[in-house]
């Protein structure tokens, strides 16, 4: 049972105001002598008397009634009393608040959107307050974000929540809940209280050190979305680009596609998309030079999710892949030559013609060596070299070895046969070395020989290099089928790196690398009017550029634009708005709870003090009127 308390009890110090008020009534009024014509009056005089004597009893008195129960009310919302909420209060509480893309959903054209039911919730929160409990509060959509210490500051809590937005972000809990157990340390925290519309990953890689209370308000209604925008090139100057508009589980009425390039709309479709489903689209492209296509979705009902209706792909200008192999690797370059869209180069052991160059394919030579190292090619295939940090580690003796087993799902290797492959070198593990510590170097064996790695495959940031440990001129591998195979999956590779065969739109997030001149300092026109700045690597990359919204992003040399890129929600999960019933934890399940807000407690105060104001015009109000009659 909840009984009724208050906050500040010492405000009924000023219940002592009822003496002073009733002693006036007891204080004997000073009249003016004055002849009066009649003796009538007498009995007036002879009972105002008794009123003002404090031996007599009072006589009814409505003002001194209305007086009384005003300055009751007064002090009683003086103390703000409140009925206490049935949940447990804990000392320090962190709030989790939901910033991701999904909280902008609406219920209905100028609704209020999902964020602001939560805002309304935790702002009631931070009011009803009580004496000894602090609350921090945290955002969270791809990363957490920590808004302010615990406190119990009411003006502090509400200025860092009249912050919060929502992003064009997919939700992530992993991040903020580090945040949230990070202060576990410091400060006694039993419980952590999530508020989100459920539109999270199922799975949390997390363990709890305290208990969660996942805190849902309901969904938002129908929704359309872009969910993937691609090209892949069908022709010298031609592309194909895909799209994918998918739908929530509400009942939908269809959308209009439209498509623009460079500003221009080309091409434009009507959709239907059914509950939970998805429609795919191919739309051809002629691009001699860069374009940007821009996709909008144009719903014919009332949308509740505006930041998925539009993305960006941009195009890079159409050209063939430039490969330049060293001059004792006739072979390979036979093999890629024949391939389409192609521009070898087959090294004479002098400097090279060009100085960019997507693929390299080299056997160790001096020359190859520095085309590899200048070009800044992304892919880079070395033949017959064991990378000079695991020399150590990995030996070659003359001797035949075999191929014992290999990586059929690596993009290099797919659809190769080795099994029948001969080989005259055989590279062999040192003694107590094995494939861990070639990994413990940031190597990946792809294709294992019976005493060593034959194949190994390293990224670092945007560049790929494969190193064959053997020398495909003193193997049967050039003989077999799958030699050609092998080469056509590293011009494969190739294109994709260098995005010339296949482009993908940019997810919010993080901007793709850029590859600009080296060395230089650029500026990046965020879609808000912000400028990021940045600078490019020793190969010409621009990364790490935050791109926390949907839209279109200038890259800037001075006043001149240099790149274009934009991007797009492309989340099915934040499109679809489909809430899940429970989080799967290392060890335990969560539920995320009813569609119901935070347990608060009831103020009264506000309505003792509504109710002894319109006391007071009532006493206002009487008594004028009175005297208005008497008058």
């Amino acid at each position: 049972m909840r009984f009724l308390s208050f906050v500040n009890l010492y405000g009924a110090w000023f219940f002592l105001a009822l003496i002073p008020l009733v002693i006036l009534y007891f204080l004997k009024l000073r009249r003016p002598r004055v002849d009066v014509p009649s003796l009538v009056l007498w009995q007036s005089v002879l009972n105002d008397q008794r009123v003002n004597s404090p031996f007599q009893r009072f006589r009814r008195n409505l003002l001194l009634l209305l007086q009384v129960l005003l300055l009751c009310l007064l002090v009683l919302a003086l103390m703000q009393p409140f009925v206490p909420s049935q949940a447990d209060v804990a000392e320090y509480t962190p709030l989790l608040i939901d910033c991701s893309a999904s909280m902008a959903a609406r219920d209905e054209a100028g609704g209020q959107s999902r964020l602001d039911v939560v805002r309304e919730q935790v702002r009631e929160q931070i009011e009803n307050l009580r004496g000894g409990q602090k609350l921090a509060l945290f955002t969270f959509a791809a990363t957490g974000r920590r808004l302010t210490e615990f406190t119990d500051d009411r003006r502090e809590l509400l200025r860092a929540l009249e912050r919060v937005r929502p992003t064009d972000l997919p939700a992530n809990l992993d991040d903020v809940l580090r945040m949230a157990a990070a202060y576990t340390g410091s400060f006694p925290i039993e419980k952590v209280t999530v508020l989100t519309d459920g539109n999270l990953p199922d799975r949390v890689d997390f363990e709890l050190p305290f208990s969660l209370d996942v805190r849902r308000v309901d969904a938002g209604g129908a929704n359309l979305g872009i969910t993937e925008l691609s090209a892949r090139r069908s022709g010298v100057d031609e592309w194909e680009v895909f799209v994918r508009v998918s739908g929530s589980e509400d009942e939908l009425r269809g959308a209009e596609l439209q498509i623009f390039e460079n500003g221009q709309q080309t091409y434009t479709e009507q959709l239907e998309v059914g509950r939970g489903d998805a429609e795919r689209l191919m739309i051809p492209v002629r691009a001699t030079g860069p374009v940007l296509v821009e996709a909008r979705l144009v719903p014919a009902a009332e949308d509740s999710l505006a930041t998925d209706n539009v993305c960006w792909l941009s195009l890079p200008a159409t050209r063939p892949l430039r490969i330049w192999v060293a001059a004792g690797l006739p072979g390979w370059a036979r093999a890629m030559a024949v391939l389409p869209n192609v521009q070898v180069e087959l090294s004479e052991g002098a400097a090279p013609a060009g100085s960019d160059y997507d693929l390299v394919v080299t056997d160790g030579d001096p020359v190859g060596a520095a085309v590899a190292g200048d070009s800044g090619a992304s892919v880079v295939l070395h033949i017959g070299v064991i990378p000079e940090d695991v020399r150590g580690l990995v030996g070659l003796e003359e001797s035949a070895s075999v191929v014992v087993d290999w990586n059929r799902t690596a993009p290099l290797l797919q659809h190769v046969q080795l099994s029948d492959v001969q080989i005259g070198e055989q590279p062999k593990y040192a003694a107590g070395v094995g494939v861990k510590e070639l990994e413990e170097r940031g190597y990946e064996v792809l294709v294992d020989g019976n005493a060593g790695p034959l194949l190994l495959q390293k990224r670092e940031g945007l560049r790929t290099s494969w190193w064959l440990t053997f020398h495909t001129d003193r193997s049967t591998l050039p003989f077999r089928v799958g030699f050609p195979i092998l080469a056509a999956n590293a011009v494969e590779s190739a294109m994709k790196q260098s995005a010339l065969s296949e482009v993908s739109a940019a997810p919010t997030g993080v901007l793709p690398g850029i590859l600009l001149e080296a060395d230089r300092e650029y500026l990046v026109k965020t879609p808000d009017g912000q400028q990021i700045p940045g600078r490019t690597t020793a190969t010409g990359m621009l990364t790490g550029i935050p791109a926390a919204t949907v839209g279109r992003y200038d890259v800037l040399e001075g006043s001149d634009t240099v790149a274009v890129v934009g991007t797009g929600l492309l989340s099915v999960s934040e499109t679809s708005l489909a809430a899940v019933e429970e989080l799967k934890f290392a060890e335990m399940k969560v539920a995320t709870g009813a569609a119901d807000g935070l347990e608060a407690d009831r103020p009264y105060w506000w309505g003792l003090a509504l109710l002894a104001f319109g006391m007071m015009l009532f006493e206002w109000w009487y008594f004028q009127r009175a005297r208005g009659v008497l008058e």
